[in-house]
């Protein structure tokens, strides 16, 4: 029942580098599979305990198990963020999906008293998305925050999100238990249409919203084009009947996503 090897494989050794092409198996039924750049930013503060970050990082591990992860479809970047960033996955990273499950469960807790999503946002802003190398792919931050940063820190938030939405990059914050700044979460809304925000009561509704969130991500992304078989091109004829009317599915507009998560680091423990 296992994998056959073909008899000229030599063995894999861990130096092997990772070919794009020998895709891994999806892990569920669940699973979207578009253009997608894809970054997840993750609160680092001590609004959050140890605990409940363990069970932010294993949301967005969850996630990443549904997604088509590679260079083609949706690229994933993780960032944990307190009062400055910390990248520990880029977008450009050619990682197999389970090595980059594998770091993002590693992320080390920071539990810092701030966890500013201004700073994680200018970021993402200009180191993430600085160059935009994607552009057929959709670009959407998934803003993950348990806590406020203070007011001081957030004098730019608008001046970043404006920013963000000239790149076409959307922003999805995911406001988590008691201490987030709706103020902020409703503003980051208000910038754009696509910015629709999930608010949750704590960490233990992540599991049970996450497939409704990539669901929504998923949406807003488009399909990657078709492999070129021009025999199933030809089967998208518009019917003779109906001149002049293009059938709805080549018209589609589609983009690409590149998805980016934060995670939040600072210590006041709630």
């Amino acid at each position: 029942g296992g994998l056959v090897v073909p008899p000229t494989d030599a063995p894999v050794s861990s130096t092997t580098p990772y070919v794009e092409d020998t895709p891994e198996p999806p892990l569920h039924n669940f699973y979207c599979s578009k253009l997608l750049d894809l970054v997840f930013l993750l609160d680092g503060s001590s609004m959050l305990s140890e605990a409940e970050f363990e069970v932010l990082k294993a949301f967005v591990v969850g996630m990443m198990e549904r997604l088509h992860i590679s260079q083609k479809r949706i690229r994933v970047a993780v960032v944990e963020y307190h009062d400055g960033s910390h990248a520990y996955l880029e977008l450009k990273a050619r990682k197999r999906p389970s090595e980059l499950r594998r770091i993002t469960s590693q992320i080390k807790y920071a539990g810092s008293q701030v966890a500013s999503i201004s700073e994680v946002l200018k970021y993402t802003l200009f180191q993430i998305f600085g160059k935009v190398d994607r552009p057929e792919a959709s670009r959407i931050t998934l803003l993950l925050t348990a806590s406020q940063e203070p007011s001081r820190m957030a004098r730019n938030l608008v001046r970043y999100v404006q920013g963000l939405k000239k790149k076409k990059v959307i922003v999805i914050p995911v406001g988590i238990g008691p201490h987030v700044n709706l103020k902020q979460i409703r503003l980051i809304e208000k910038q754009a249409p696509e910015n629709k925000a999930f608010l949750l009561s704590g960490v233990d509704e992540l599991e049970q919203r996450r497939d409704e969130i990539i669901s929504f991500l998923c949406d807003l992304a488009p399909e990657a084009p078709a492999p070129t078989q021009p025999p199933q091109v030809a089967h998208v004829t518009v019917n003779p009947g109906i001149s002049g009317i293009s059938s709805p599915g080549p018209k589609r507009k589609s983009m690409v996503l590149d998805v980016v998560f934060v995670l939040e680091g600072s210590d006041k423990v709630g």
